[in-house]
């Protein structure tokens, strides 16, 4: 069992922020945007998208009515500093709209609101951080917000969160039971030691509500999934599982050839210099162990799938429209914004790859 103490009470304080907003608000905005408790787990996940992370753990207790059950948010996002801190509990302002992100994402959070959304889940939010080598927690408790109706939208008096620091030992100890474990999500989002992310966050709720209590995981997978991102740089995981999009399902898949693998023959225009390479110490199933090799540019990995229907809609539709066409530059997604390789956006269709080649 997790003692409560453990990640809502370690820590040196620092300083306190004031939030002033009452009980009634809160009911308002999370209970009419929210109905759904699915929708404000999805929220969470648009959260820590706007934050810049290309990684993302939703990991559930095995048995939400236990009383210590929790849902747990990781990222690897650009995570919060105290000054993010205090802003992120300003209601209905989203600092993250006002600034480029550091991927050139196009924000789809809810305007600074997405946080009201952890109100129908749980009694409590704890946001533990990493940003410049510094390890900071914060717990908003809406049960000591005032419930009285006739003092309108705001209190009368600010409710003070208290910031906390912590060490790395006590912030490894406390996130324990969200980060160890076997499973492909538990890897990729590695927080401490060697190769760990320079900046995450990471969003406990606790002491679950009703709904928090009824979410049935079945459903939860497959909204997520619907909902997901389609982009190559952001890879959701759901208790250790790698999620795909739906969209991506292999009813849907036609085809897929991987360079090096299945296209071996180069033809004009590319250089007569390309060679077919293997990475032998690469598992056999991955899309990376085939490429192509040139003395001058180095090597090249790839594929190319066709899907049976359209890959637009949904979230990706919010996010930025796809023309099929990823492609990286020393592991960074170039966007279609960032010019396009001199090609107007509107005119990135089949002819990418010939001009981009």
């Amino acid at each position: 069992m997790i003692e409560e103490f453990s990640y809502i009470k370690s820590g040196i304080p620092k300083r306190t922020i004031e939030v002033k907003i009452s009980h009634r608000i809160i009911e308002l905005f999370s209970e009419g945007l929210y109905s759904s408790p699915y929708k404000a787990i999805e929220e969470l996940v648009s959260n820590s998208f706007d934050a810049g992370a290309n990684n993302v753990h939703v990991v559930l207790s095995p048995e939400l009515r236990d009383p210590d059950a929790t849902i747990v948010v990781i990222d690897d996002g650009e995570g919060m500093d105290e000054e993010g801190l205090e802003q992120h509990w300003i209601i209905g302002k989203s600092t993250r709209r006002k600034r480029k992100s550091i991927n050139k994402r196009k924000p789809i959070g809810k305007f600074g609101i997405g946080k009201l959304a952890t109100y129908v889940l749980a009694q409590k939010l704890t946001h533990i951080c990493k940003k410049n080598n510094k390890y900071l927690a914060i717990t908003m408790d809406y049960s000591d917000l005032a419930s009285d109706e006739m003092a309108g939208i705001f209190g009368e008096e600010a409710k003070e969160l208290v910031i906390r620091k912590l060490d790395e030992k006590k912030s490894r100890e406390i996130l324990r039971p969200w980060c160890n474990g076997d499973k492909e999500g538990y890897k990729a989002l590695k927080l401490f030691g060697h190769g760990a992310r320079k900046s995450w966050t990471v969003t406990i709720l606790s002491n679950l509500k009703d709904m928090g209590k009824k979410i049935e995981r079945g459903r939860l997978n497959w909204i997520l999934r619907t909902a997901l991102p389609l982009r190559p740089d952001f890879v959701l995981y759901y208790n250790g599982k790698k999620l795909r999009s739906h969209k991506m399902d292999k009813g849907n898949l036609i085809k897929t050839w991987v360079l090096g693998r299945n296209l071996c023959e180069i033809s004009q225009p590319c250089s007569p210099k390309f060679e077919i390479d293997e990475d032998k110490g690469e598992n056999s199933n991955s899309d990376t162990r085939y490429g192509l090799f040139h003395p001058e540019i180095g090597r090249i990995t790839g594929k190319v799938e066709i899907y049976k229907n359209d890959l637009r809609g949904g979230k990706s539709d919010q996010i930025e429209r796809s023309n099929g066409f990823f492609v990286y530059v020393r592991n960074r997604l170039l966007n279609v914004d960032d010019g396009g390789f001199g090609i107007d956006r509107n005119k990135l269709r089949h002819g990418t790859f010939s001009r981009l080649r």
